[in-house]
C-alpha cells in the first residue's frame, strides 16, 4: 500500500499527483476528533486543535491495476493539528464529487493563544482546499468553486487494504 507523509506543499504535490487530485472521488467518511481532554483533577485542557480523518472513495489514478486501482479503493487521509474547520456541504453542490483537492501554504493563530492588546506571530501551516461543482440556480449553470476546508500541520495519505475498502 502506498503512503505519503505531507509536511509541505512540495510533499503534498507528490501525494496529490499520485492520487490524481482525487478527481471523481468522494468523501466516504469524515471523522473530527478533538485533542481536548479531561484531567484527573477534573479540570479541562482545551487545545483548540482537532485531528481529522477522511476516507476518500477513489480509483482514478494511474499507478494501479490496469489501468486503475480496484473500483472500491479507499485512500485514508489523517490530518493532524487541525484548526479553522469550515465544511460547506449545502445543497448547491453537485453531490460530494471531488473535482480537485489541493494543499496550499497558510497561516493561522497558534492554538490556545488568547492575547488581548498585542500582536502574536502567526503559525505557518497548510490549508486543505476542495474544488467542486456548484449549481447557480438563478443562472441555471454550474461553476467550479474551491473552498478551504481547514488548516493543518501535517498529514498522511495511505491506500487501505482491500478488506477495509469492501465497506463501499
Amino acid at each position: 500500500m502506498t503512503s505519503f507523509t505531507v509536511t509541505s506543499t512540495q510533499t503534498a504535490a507528490g501525494a496529490l499527483n499520485y492520487f490524481n487530485g482525487f478527481h471523481d472521488g468522494f468523501m466516504k467518511r469524515i471523522v473530527i476528533e478533538s485533542q481536548d481532554r479531561m484531567e484527573e483533577d477534573r479540570g479541562q485542557t482545551c487545545t483548540g486543535l482537532f485531528d481529522v480523518e477522511i476516507d476518500f472513495a477513489h480509483y482514478n489514478y494511474a499507478d494501479g491495476a490496469a489501468p486503475f486501482h480496484p473500483y472500491n479503493q479507499i485512500v485514508r487521509a489523517d490530518f493532524r493539528n487541525v484548526q479553522d474547520i469550515l465544511a460547506d456541504f449545502h445543497v448547491g453542490y453537485l453531490g460530494h464529487t471531488v473535482i480537485s483537492l489541493s494543499i496550499a501554504n497558510a497561516s493561522r493563530r497558534r492554538a490556545g493563544q488568547v492575547v488581548i492588546g498585542r500582536m502574536v506571530a502567526p503559525e505557518e501551516c497548510l490549508g486543505l482546499r476542495l474544488g467542486r461543482h456548484y449549481y447557480v440556480e438563478n443562472e441555471r449553470r454550474y461553476e467550479l468553486r474551491e473552498s478551504q476546508l481547514f488548516t493543518f500541520t501535517d498529514a498522511v495519505f495511505e491506500e487501505q487494504p482491500a478488506v477495509l475498502s469492501g465497506r463501499l
